[in-house]
């Protein structure tokens, strides 16, 4: 028994050791992209914030925000990349308005999405749901024209029909 602890220790020590290490390459990686990060963190508020507000799940709202918002981020995280990749580019990108009506702009276009769908889709659900009742209609009269109003489904009660049944000789 005391042989499988330490190998289970062991275990851990080296699962612990790789998870550091994994860290560590990203947290140095973060380092030499810290402009991407500067812009990446503030950019995608949006999304932190529908993160903690969707209660709902599946959380559509928030994939929705977030893919609309990380579609607002990429262009100014694509232009530091081309251009400079340095502080000051990234602080002059970020001192500029129209980048934040971007990235903002369409992380609200996500919560119109989310937000106008359903009352669209209730609209066509509704338009399907007339039409085929249109539809039965009209093939309810055709029957109704080709075998008569006993196709209808109005049959005598059934009092009437056992009362009958009960009078024959």
């Amino acid at each position: 028994m005391t042989k499988s602890v330490a190998r289970l220790q062991k275990a851990k020590g080296g699962a612990s050791l790789g998870l550091k290490t994994g860290l560590a390459i990203v947290g140095l990686a973060a380092l030499t992209v810290a402009p991407l990060f500067l812009v990446l963190i503030p950019g995608m508020m949006p999304t932190l914030v529908t993160l903690f507000v969707d209660r709902q799940r599946p959380r559509h709202l928030s994939y929705t925000v977030g893919v609309m918002n990380f579609a607002g981020v990429l262009p100014i995280l694509l232009t530091l990349v081309t251009g400079h990749l340095t502080m000051t580019a990234a602080g002059l990108a970020l001192a500029n308005p129209v980048t934040w009506m971007v990235m903002y702009g369409a992380a609200a276009a996500g919560w119109l999405i989310c937000g106008a769908t359903p009352p669209l889709a209730r609209l066509c659900l509704e338009l399907q749901a007339s039409q085929r009742r249109r539809a039965l209609e009209a093939l309810s009269k055709a029957i109704r024209r080709e075998w008569g109003d006993d196709v209808a489904g109005q049959q005598s009660p059934p009092a009437a029909t056992h009362a009958e049944r009960d009078n024959r000789p």
